[in-house]
């Protein structure tokens, strides 16, 4: 798909069609456009209209597609500002803080990203974000402080705050890649140094920590994606396969060296409908994780498809979980979660039958 990768293999655009190693843009389909979401019904008293036009966002907005129900979860899908509405282009939602801001980055028409934050649980707002003026950057992360991580699209790692940009390149690399940040500040990626890719963990702002794959693994591709306000990080690493495969680790107390992650073991993948008889497990990324040890991610099988899971790192848990609003395009369906807050929100995108991507922010069913 091309929505910059992070790295390699990043998370890619999403819908793409092969492990995406760092969290790319997707390339997916978008539902067909259900129309915007409306503001008030139509007002009678003209003091009372205007009432109701000054509670509508001003400047750039998301545009709602529907809602639906699934898994226990209402899913809000909506496009982003600007989104492209053809084939691999649309809505990639990266990440969400604790606060319920998702991050997303629109591909729009012609290729350019545009990078935004939004909280469609409150409002269609969007607040986009400028990265030093790249049209290639790409937003992953948010915290509670709304502090924004990603890939300003040159090679370096960047966190952003109230229009204010630093970019890093840890530990003497060549380039980097921020896909996580918890509410200490404390933010997690990926950077590349005499060839190998390694994850990395920024801690307080001053020192670091090299985070390589398992013990026991050869390989030197480490993604690290997302971590809580605990320490856990999680993400994934290139297997002897030639996959990827999720890791989680312990973060708490490091200052720097280097900490290997522990393995996650893949999960035993469901019959999906529509798909063959026979499908298999290809890969598995983990992208996001709250203080709960709720991590979140996708998996894709052997048809190129890949839908998403919520993984429980107390219990080894997998919950398979994908937006209702998903479509096959040529065979292939798409859902990855990317992000989960403490009281249960996700955040992701699916692609419709067009290949076009959607973004969505999904809450928990409260009885």
């Amino acid at each position: 798909m091309n929505f910059a990768a992070r790295s390699k293999r990043v998370r890619s655009v999403r819908p793409v069609l092969a492990p995406l190693e760092g969290r790319e843009l997707l390339n997916a389909a978008l539902p067909h456009d259900m129309g915007q979401l409306r503001g008030s019904a139509h007002v009678l008293e003209v003091k009372h209209q205007a009432v109701a036009e000054v509670k509508k966002p001003h400047g750039p907005t998301i545009t709602v597609i529907n809602k639906v129900n699934a898994g226990g979860y209402q899913f809000i899908n909506f496009n982003g500002p600007n989104a492209g509405t053809t084939a691999g282009l649309g809505t990639n939602e990266n990440g969400i803080s604790n606060t319920g801001t998702s991050v997303g980055v629109s591909l729009e028409t012609g290729g350019n990203l545009l990078n935004y934050t939004t909280n469609p649980l409150k409002s269609t707002a969007a607040n986009t974000l400028n990265i030093n003026g790249s049209t290639t950057a790409m937003a992953f992360a948010a915290n509670s402080s709304g502090i924004v991580v990603g890939t300003d699209g040159h090679n370096n790692a960047f966190y952003e705050k109230n229009g204010r940009v630093t970019t890093f390149i840890p530990l003497g690399g060549t380039s980097a890649l921020a896909f996580g940040i918890n509410d200490c500040g404390t933010i997690v990626g990926q950077y590349t140094k005499n060839g190998v890719t390694p994850g990395f963990i920024r801690v307080n702002g001053k020192s670091f920590v090299t985070i390589d794959a398992p013990t026991g693994t050869t390989t030197s591709t480490v993604n690290a994606q997302g971590i809580n306000n605990k320490g856990l990080v999680v993400g994934f690493y290139i297997g002897a396969d030639g996959q990827d495969h999720g890791f989680v680790l312990n973060a708490k107390g490091a200052k720097n060296g280097t900490l290997n992650g522990l393995g996650v073991t893949d999960p035993t993948i469901p019959v999906v409908k529509g798909e063959p008889v026979g499908t298999t497990f290809v890969f598995s990324q983990i992208l996001g994780i709250n203080d709960k040890g709720i991590a979140v991610g996708y998996y894709g099988d052997s048809t190129l498809s890949q839908h998403g899971f919520i993984y429980n790192t107390h219990t080894g848990q997998y919950t398979f979980l994908d937006d209702p609003s998903e479509a096959f395009n040529n065979g292939v369906e798409v859902t990855q979660i990317t992000g989960i807050t403490n009281s249960g929100e996700i955040t992701g995108f699916y692609t419709d039958a067009n290949g076009v991507a959607h973004g969505f922010v999904a809450n928990p069913s409260r009885r």
